[in-house]
Formats: C-alpha cells, sequence, structure tokens
C-alpha cells in the first residue's frame, strides 16, 4: 500500500463533514466566547484583566475540543479513506489535532492583545495544551494503528482519554470511603441578644463590642485528601491550569455601587480569581491541606482582627493563603498522566499480539 503523503492526508480531513462542522463550531463558540468576555464592563473592572480571563477560557475550550472529537473525527477519516498503518494513523491524529488547535488562535491573539497579556501566562497555557493534545494522538495513533476494526479503536481512545478523568475522581472517592481522621471544631459565634439588637457598623455591617460565650463542638471524621492531592491534577483541564501561575486579584465590586458613584481608592473591593485557571488550582491545591485536629474559630477575634467573621470555613485560608501554603500540582499530574497513558498504551501494543496468538 502507498505512503500516505501529508498533502493527501490534510485533503482527506478537510473533505470529511464532521471535521468541518466541529472546527467551524469550536472556532466559531471561541470568538463569541473572547468578545463577551474582552468588552464587557465587568470585566474590566480595575484590577481585574479580561484578556487573561478569555485565553483561559479559549485553551480550556480548544481542549475540551480536542479530548472528545480528536478519536471520532479520525474514525470517520479513515472510514472515508480505507487507511491502515501506523503512519497514516499519526498523519491524520496530527492533522485532526493541529487543525483544532489552529481553530482558536484569532480568539487567542485577541485575547493576549486585549489587555497585553503576559508570555509567562500564554507560552505556559497554550504549551500545555499541545502537551495534551500531542498525548491524545499517541493514543490514537497507538490504537487505530494496532486495532483494525475503526469502531474498537475509537472507543479504546475514549476510554484512555476518559481514564484521565476517572482514575483521579475513583481515588478521591475511595478516599473519600476510607477512614480518614477525627476533627474537632469549636466555635465561638456573636451573641446577638434576645432582641438582636448590637450595635452595629455601618460600614461593615459586622457588631461593634461583641461577645462570644459559651462554645459549640462538632466532632467529625474527615478524609485525607492531603495525602493523595497529586492525582487531581492529572485531570487535563487541572493540568493545564496548574501549568500557570495562579493569581487573585482584588477589584472595584460596581455591583456595591450607584450608577452615578466615581470609583475611588474607597470603593468598595472583592477577590476574586483572576482566571479560569486561578479558579480551578485553587479547587485543586485546597486538596493539599491537611485537616486540623483541632480547629477553633472565634468570631469575635475575628471582627478584631478586622477579618469577616463569618468567612471561616476555606480549607488553607484566604485565596493568598491557599496559594502561598501549596505548591503546583504541574509535575505530579505530569507523572499520572505518563503513567496511565503508558499503561494503556502498552495494553494497545501487547494485547493484540497476544490475541493473534492464540
Amino acid at each position: 500500500m502507498a505512503t500516505p503523503s501529508p498533502r493527501s492526508t490534510v485533503l482527506a480531513v478537510i473533505r470529511t463533514p464532521l471535521w468541518l462542522s466541529i472546527t467551524v463550531a469550536e472556532g466559531v463558540l471561541a470568538l463569541v466566547a473572547t468578545a463577551l468576555v474582552v468588552l464587557s464592563e465587568d470585566t474590566n473592572a480595575p484590577g481585574l484583566d479580561s484578556g487573561r480571563m478569555a485565553l483561559s477560557f479559549t485553551v480550556l475550550l480548544a481542549l475540551a475540543f480536542s479530548l472528545f472529537t480528536i478519536p471520532a473525527i479520525v474514525d470517520r477519516v479513515r472510514k472515508s479513506t480505507g487507511g491502515t498503518g501506523v503512519l497514516d494513523a499519526l498523519l491524520t491524529a496530527t492533522v485532526v489535532g493541529t487543525t483544532l488547535v489552529l481553530a482558536v488562535v484569532p480568539a487567542l491573539l485577541w485575547a493576549i492583545l486585549a489587555t497585553a497579556v503576559s508570555p509567562s501566562v500564554w507560552l505556559a497555557a497554550i504549551g500545555a495544551l499541545l502537551g495534551e493534545v500531542a498525548l491524545v494522538i499517541i493514543v490514537v495513533t497507538v490504537a487505530f494503528s494496532s486495532i483494525r476494526d475503526t469502531g474498537a479503536a475509537t472507543g479504546l481512545s475514549y476510554g484512555a482519554i476518559v481514564s484521565l478523568v476517572g482514575v483521579p475522581f475513583l481515588v478521591l472517592g475511595v478516599t473519600a470511603v476510607l477512614p480518614g481522621e477525627e476533627q474537632k471544631t469549636t466555635y465561638y459565634t456573636i451573641d446577638w441578644g434576645k432582641d438582636g439588637d448590637l450595635e452595629v457598623d455601618p460600614e461593615t455591617g459586622w457588631p461593634i463590642d461583641p461577645t462570644c460565650p459559651t462554645p459549640t463542638t462538632d466532632t467529625k471524621i474527615v478524609p485525607r485528601y492531603d495525602l493523595v492531592w497529586g492525582v487531581a491534577s492529572v485531570i487535563p483541564f487541572a493540568f493545564v491550569a496548574e501549568s500557570v501561575e495562579p493569581v487573585v486579584t482584588e477589584f472595584v465590586n460596581t455591583m456595591y455601587m450607584s450608577e452615578t458613584e466615581a470609583i475611588t481608592d474607597d470603593s468598595p473591593k472583592s477577590t476574586a480569581a483572576i482566571d479560569l485557571f486561578t479558579s480551578i488550582s485553587l479547587t485543586t491545591r485546597a486538596l493539599q491541606i491537611p485537616p486540623g485536629v483541632d480547629i477553633v474559630i472565634n468570631e469575635c477575634e475575628r471582627i478584631e482582627a478586622g477579618l469577616d467573621p463569618y468567612v471561616y470555613n476555606a480549607p488553607g485560608g484566604t485565596p493568598q493563603e491557599l496559594i502561598a501554603s501549596t505548591q503546583s500540582g504541574f509535575v505530579p499530574g505530569l507523572i499520572g498522566q505518563a503513567a496511565i497513558t503508558g499503561a494503556w498504551v502498552l495494553g494497545l501494543l501487547v494485547i493484540p499480539r497476544l490475541r493473534r496468538r492464540k
């Protein structure tokens, strides 16, 4: 059989209706989402970065399309061309994966240029995206070159991809049901009195000179996620998010201001993740915090320290404290993905040979 050329493979891909519909939908969706984010007044408030937010959305969108459509498109192309062999599978999967990334390039450029996103952010994010696409290409190539039935090859490709999400959740689920650690929490809550007539600070909405009488206690068994936190970063979306340094920012929250009120240094501020990467990272990094054996929560002491008395359930403290006290899950994620993907590739290579011997 003649060796497929890159040109013939590209032509075969672009003539596939499924490829065309998916790439057009992906590109349009990325541009629309970028426009909504970049042009919105809410995301352009002082302290926020609309370009970085749009970039994170587009990268994760491209990742989702790559993970869940490359096997199906390769299946259609191979059925229409009758292609077989390693080289044909590799070229087809590479062309499909590359074009899916190219489809979001206009949206990526718009997002980067909108607020001059730092190269340290977009290079890391796009690099991690390309790495995940390469991983999918490897799995699809091995599956389609070692298994003659394209339907079975497609199913096994999706099995390998889904396992990158399923295995971490399985580990976390098992951890949740295993015996954990006993945690005792003591609460000192504000006594508002029978009529709730404590004097309240009009600026903060918190009571002035509150008292916190006899505490209440709560004892429970909590899972030790801190012992298996690295598996969360194996999930492709978390892996890409962890490739970028998380940033939490303070911004002027116009929701609490009238339309005619001018923004000043004293304007009300809120804390938020600067992009979707940071939002995901905060979730996965929270797993690193070991559960405290004895926790004391005193609302009165928090007011005296100038802190919100009612925000005390977030593991690791404030988002800034959480970031400072934890580490990136990029390396554990890389190791986990390599192990899971390697196991699938080995199985896809060995099992067909064993069956042929029988």
